[in-house]
């Protein structure tokens, strides 16, 4: 899930991701919400959504669904007006419940695709389809609202339309994935594809009025511009980098949708962009910002066209340079070096601002991404939709960025003085969201980058100033025990018990917003994994978390992986002990699962495949031995092909909808082939077929193949033209921890020889996440356990300094130890991105069995206690 999917779940709580519907800001609800239920209707809560269906109703199940938008002052009102039509007339519809899930349903980084969705209205034929559409254009007259993007409008309403699914059925997409699926007239099923832009299946039946509409859409105002590519999405709309007609001038075409990506003030992306005009024209000429080119207004969405400026954002640069991040131990040149080059940097960005300043205007919103650094490490600031008149000493923002948003209710100008000072540490120190999680941590961030970098002789001093009074009231954090031990272990499963809600349906423990898509009860982000995590480290499981996820299993979703899905549920419940509920729970997955298409060990067939030969040898059964071996053969023929598998149980030259080009394999343990090396290895170690062996080398050699060597000598995974990885999930950890796996059964060349570079990329001392999918837990499980194996592979400095630095994101939870989640905008106790993975890593993997991950060899020390101490 990207950041923009994981902000609607940031609004409800201020420390774990919650379900818009649990935001509660004190505004009334709806006025439908607090009706009664008419008689002989249902209604049913569903997440954000409640839905109201109509005596003795039946629906078809799939067909053409009708959408309503509104403004958010018009929103109240519409709702009013649907619900007495479909009451009045018998027709099925859902709503949102009040303005706070419409605000976060209709915020700036909101999926684009549910955006602008108020109601729903389920017609069951298309005789009612066109009597609604018309009844209700003329009800909702005056109503305007965002444009849904992925629907057709109908003509002069507030009305959308698209062709989707009314029940909920799944199916497996072109990539692997679990999505929403409609059923083809062959009675197969295929994607009910959810994206920002209105299809039509090509099988679906369209009524001629829909037709006709479809149609008229087709007429479009001519574009002056050319768009040459995207820059970036969000809700508010595209970026773009465009040509112009007239003379060929590469530009920057910046979209603002009407009604949509309102800020915490309601405020759409339209008003936005005329600030960001207003801004531009008064700044025209001065230092460090783009020329405003043209305003125009192009079906009914506005766009403002500014210079292109060549260069890169901040944080790029910072990625590149920042010698804790390019180097494993970097000299004392290399923090001088980047001292003067960064200081250089952040002297022009506040001379930028002390002239927008002289010039009546405060840009408002400072941070990473809005300061381009030119090749010749000039500075541009871009993006001025939150900037205001500087004499305004009122101001409040409506919009900010986690870590940079001025705190300690600053107002006016003060707001960019703060900005300015959370910039100038976060360049040498980027933890600037811990700081907005836990504002005692700003001394001792200060106080590193004081350490560490040779910098001017007071530099720091007027970043203290500002930095430190906003930490102020918390200065005094609970006392906590240092991050590795087991006074730590201790503090972690207690957070994370005291965590559990176990009233709750939807999940058990706080976890990564992915629980809210897969489920609560999976082994990456939900109970299995977090209840796994406990008992691997030797913490007892309470009864009503055991009760919850035997509930949780009787219910199954549609995902069957193990990460994401039934087996790792399983998986779980036979460790426990519930052999009868895991039996139970496989049973149900076996035949759903030979529709799983995917390679990995997160939610494909190596997974899958792991998980029967675990069961196979605990319940000395030989009933998974037909799906064992088709799976075998199917990531046999996948690894000669060297492409993923494109159709259930299958291999096909190129999967449909992709251009026939088959969907890339993100190489590591999670995604890539070192899961498929996994299974082959464990394969072997069941059937004793050196061919299986052959294939576990293979598999680690096809991901070796996406590997790159950098400029420090480690090996590392590509993600062209972006960046190289080195994490557990998709990266150098994880192909390494399976090489170490296959090294302690086979000898193979490459994989000795890369290795120990593999396991270089996994020391740098600067790692933005401590979490062990994504972040420092995993790397220090893929340093710590070859060398238990093979001690000439030891970096212990390195594990030493990379539990030491567990401190960096400690934080507290009811006064016990817990650690942030994905890109550190909330805690999480789950075990891919929170505190359940940090104790495995510390408890488990550090402890005297070596113990990790499920179908992982347990690595015993030779002394029979741990290899590096876990007292500090």
């Amino acid at each position: 899930m990207a950041t923009g999917d994981r902000q609607v779940y940031c609004y409800a709580d201020p420390l774990f991701f919650e379900v818009p519907g649990r935001w509660d800001r004190g505004s009334a609800p709806f006025e439908v919400a607090l009706r009664p239920v008419p008689a002989g209707w249902t209604r049913t809560v569903r997440g954000s959504w409640t839905h109201l269906t109509p005596p003795a109703h039946t629906l078809p199940e799939q067909g053409w669904k009708i959408h309503v938008s509104a403004r958010s002052d018009q929103a109240d009102r519409a709702c009013g007006i649907v619900w007495d039509y479909c009451v009045r007339e018998g027709v099925r519809f859902k709503h949102l419940a009040g303005p706070e899930v419409y605000l976060a349903h209709n915020s700036k980084y909101a999926p684009r695709s549910a955006s602008g969705k108020l109601i729903t209205v389920y017609p069951e034929d298309d005789d009612r389809l066109l009597t609604v559409l018309r009844d209700l254009s003329k009800e909702l007259d005056g109503i305007t609202g965002p444009r849904i993007l992925s629907d057709l409008q109908w003509p002069d309403s507030p009305l959308y339309l698209r062709y989707g699914a009314f029940v909920e059925r799944f199916c497996v997409d072109d990539e692997g994935a679990v999505v929403p699926a409609l059923v083809k007239p062959d009675g197969t099923l295929a994607p009910d594809l959810r994206r920002p832009v209105f299809t039509v299946p090509e099988w679906a039946p369209v009524p001629p009025f829909v037709k006709e509409a479809m149609e008229r859409r087709k007429t479009r105002t001519e574009f002056p511009y050319r768009v040459l590519r995207a820059l970036h999405f969000s809700n508010a709309g595209g970026v773009y980098l465009a040509e112009r007609n007239s003379d060929g001038r590469t530009c920057v075409l910046k979209e603002a949708r009407p009604h949509a990506a309102l800020d915490m003030k309601s405020e759409d992306a339209v008003r936005r962009l005329r600030r960001e005009k207003w801004a531009l024209e008064l700044l025209a000429g001065a230092e460090g910002v783009p020329e405003l080119l043209d305003h125009l207004t192009v079906d009914g969405h506005e766009f403002m066209v500014m210079e292109h400026v060549e260069g890169t954002s901040l944080w790029v640069w910072m990625a590149r340079n920042h010698p804790m991040l390019v180097s494993e131990d970097p000299a004392p040149a290399d923090y001088a070096a980047y001292a003067g080059k960064a200081v250089a940097i952040l002297d022009r960005v506040e001379r930028i601002l002390a002239g927008f300043h002289a010039r009546g205007l405060a840009f408002g919103d400072l941070h990473y991404g809005n300061v381009i650094v030119l090749p010749d490490g000039d500075v541009t600031l871009i993006d001025y939709e939150a900037s205001f008149d500087a004499s305004d000493d009122e101001h409040v923002p409506a919009l900010g960025t986690m870590g940079f948003s001025a705190r300690c209710g600053r107002r006016g100008v003060a707001i960019d003085h703060y900005c300015m000072a959370s910039l100038k540490l976060a360049l040498f120190f980027p933890f600037e969201k811990l700081r907005a999680l836990d504002r005692s941590k700003t001394g001792r961030q200060l106080d590193f980058v004081a350490e560490r970098f040779p910098l001017p002789e007071g530099y720091l001093d007027p970043v203290r100033e500002i930095l430190l009074a906003d930490a102020g009231a918390d200065s005094g954090t609970p006392d906590l025990p240092a991050a590795y031990g087991p006074e730590a272990a201790e503090s972690m499963a207690a957070g994370i018990v005291a965590s559990a809600d176990p009233s709750r349906t939807d999940r058990l423990f706080p976890g990564d917003s992915e629980q809210f898509t897969l489920g609560g009860a999976t082994f990456a982000h939900g109970a299995a994994g977090v209840l796994w995590a406990l008992s691997t480290t030797g913490f007892p499981i309470r009864d009503e978390h055991r009760e919850w996820l035997l509930e949780a299993a009787r219910t199954p979703g549609p995902r069957q992986g193990f990460y994401d899905g039934a087996h790792g549920v399983a998986h779980v419940l036979d460790h426990l002990g519930h052999t009868d509920a895991a039996r139970e729970a496989v049973e149900r997955a076996v035949e759903p699962s030979r529709g799983v298409r995917g390679i990995g060990l997160y939610d494909g067939l190596a997974g899958i495949g792991l998980n029967y030969l675990h069961l196979a040898d605990r319940w000395a059964t030989s009933d998974f031995d037909e799906d064992i071996a088709r799976i075998a053969e199917l990531l046999d023929e996948a690894l000669r092909a060297g492409r993923p598998l494109a159709g259930p149980w299958h291999a096909s030259p190129g999967a449909a909808g992709t251009g026939g080009k088959t969907p890339p394999v993100k190489a590591g343990l999670m995604r890539g082939w070192s899961g498929a090396a996994l299974f082959f290895l464990r394969l072997y170690r069941a059937r004793r077929d050196p061919a299986h062996l052959d294939l576990a080398v293979s598999a680690l050699h096809r991901d070796l193949d996406h590997c790159v060597t950098t400029a420090s000598g480690s090996l590392q995974v590509e993600d062209p033209k972006v960046r190289t990885l080195a994490y557990l999930d998709v990266g150098s950890a994880g192909i390494a921890l399976v090489a170490d796996e296959v090294l302690a059964v086979r000898e193979d060349a490459r994989l000795r020889e890369q290795l120990p570079a593999l396991l270089a990329a996994c020391a740098p001392e600067l790692v933005l996440q401590p979490q062990l999918f994504n972040g420092r837990a995993g790397l220090v499980a893929a340093l710590e356990r070859p060398a238990r194996r093979d001690p000439s592979l030891a970096r212990d400095g390195a594990v030493r300094r990379h539990l030491d630095r567990l401190d960096w994101y400690a934080l507290s939870y009811e006064g016990h130890l817990a650690f942030p989640g994905h890109f550190s905008l909330k805690l999480s106790m789950d075990l891919a991105t929170g505190t359940a993975g940090v104790l495995l890593t510390t408890r488990a993997v550090m402890g005297p069995q070596g113990a990790f991950l499920p179908f992982f060899t347990d690595r015993p020390s030779a002394a029979g206690g741990p290899t590096t101490p876990t007292d500090p």
